[in-house]
């Protein structure tokens, strides 16, 4: 997290802008319908969806996956008794408004993102030490800082899986959206955008009004692009770097932590996280994550998965004990290995957010790459308003 996003978030006339979005809905009925195709069904193409369907343009999604949500991605398999962990967004800030107000638009539950019991850890190159839940939060306030990620002791998280929110747009936009179809090619004329695309391993083609490119500039690199499209756009996408984020989950027969005042949430020195995602789910088994950030995330992605799982379990025993003899099983997740991310998120920067926002031609872009608030779901829908402002009012 750098001061430089920081201070772009706080400073620019943008991210007030940015704010303003919160309003739902995010455009009024429209007097001129469009046809408009949007590639990628993750946060920033979802809301985008919904909210030129709910403004009267006639709209049509292109998914790669199978699934809604992109890289909001619960995980309920391999576990056990209905207990599941994020792959990807867990944490909604205080202040993040606009996510907030979707959630409640839609009536999906929150319930606190930490316990406000027992104790966390801290480990550092003294050791481990015990410290209190405000601790373990102050500890996250200072790493996010606050215009990014508000007051870490007042954030949710979305009760049942944060692939809730996804599925309430896809809900939604159900007859819209069509699943295991990626975009290989995009065109465009002065009348008109096209996009070619594989379903079922054949090639088609739509014709549309307006095109939004809600995926990763990772991905859309690899989409052949109009030759109209401007050399520093071009240029943009294919360089854009994404950081890596992995995970590795451990279930346990029990959660043997807390019997020894632990909350199983520690900070660490290195660029880890240690999460209880099961600390308000029901039944006696328990899952311990690793978040690794980037820098640590690269060297787990680089193992291979038996290794994720016995260097996690090896680390996670010396400070949580007892934990090794009460392992069921595991699984992991390195979205630098995932077919249709390419790496967990990038942001373009200040000096290039207005060139990555713009528009070429018919064409139009989204995503948390795109906004200052890049990395969580409130940066993938912060830049999907703008779009959907941008494509609403364009002739």
């Amino acid at each position: 997290m750098s001061i430089t996003r920081r201070s772009f978030l706080k400073q620019s006339t943008i991210a007030v802008a940015g704010a303003s979005l919160a309003r739902l809905p995010i455009i009024t009925a429209t007097v001129a319908p469009k046809k408009i195709l949007i590639i990628g069904a993750g946060m920033a193409g979802l809301s985008a969806g919904y909210e030129l369907s709910q403004a009267g343009h006639d709209v049509t999604i292109l998914e790669a996956r199978v699934r809604p949500g992109g890289r909001v991605h619960t995980l309920r398999e391999p576990f056990s008794d209905g207990l599941y962990a994020e792959a990807g967004a867990a944490r909604i800030p205080d202040n993040h408004e606009l996510t907030l107000k979707y959630v409640k638009l839609f009536d999906v539950p929150l319930e606190p993102m930490y316990p406000s019991r027992l104790s966390a850890l801290r480990v550092d190159e003294t050791g481990k030490h015990e410290v209190p839940i405000e601790g373990f939060t102050e500890g996250l306030g200072k790493f996010f800082g606050s215009e990014l990620g508000g007051n870490p002791s007042r954030w949710s998280k979305i009760k049942g899986g944060t692939d809730l929110l996804p599925k309430a747009f896809a809900q939604r936009l159900a007859d819209k959206i069509r699943y295991g179809s990626p975009v290989v090619r995009l065109e465009q004329d002065a009348t008109s955008a096209r996009a070619t695309f594989l379903h079922a391993g054949t090639p088609q083609t739509m014709t549309v009004d307006r095109i939004l490119c809600a995926v990763p500039f990772s991905l859309l690199r690899n989409i052949e692009l109009p030759s109209s499209f401007s050399a520093r756009k071009v240029a943009l996408i294919k360089d854009l770097k994404y950081d890596s984020v992995s995970r590795v989950y451990l279930q346990t027969k029990n959660r043997s932590w807390e019997d020894k005042g632990l909350n199983g949430f520690a900070l660490t020195k290195e660029a880890v996280e240690i999460w209880q995602p099961t600390w308000n789910q029901p039944g006696p088994r328990g899952i311990i994550m690793t978040y690794n950030r980037p820098g640590e995330a690269e060297r787990v992605a680089a193992m291979k998965e038996s290794e994720r799982i016995s260097s996690a379990l090896t680390q996670l025993d010396t400070w949580l004990p007892g934990l090794r003899e009460n392992f069921e099983g595991a699984t992991t997740k390195c979205w630098i290995e995932d077919e249709w991310s390419r790496g967990a998120w990038a942001f373009v920067g200040p000096l290039n957010f207005l060139l990555g926002s713009a528009s070429e031609g018919r064409i139009h872009f989204a995503g948390e790459h795109l906004s200052p608030w890049s990395s969580w779901m409130q940066g993938a829908l912060d830049s999907s308003a703008r779009a959907v402002k941008q494509i609403n009012e364009a002739v």
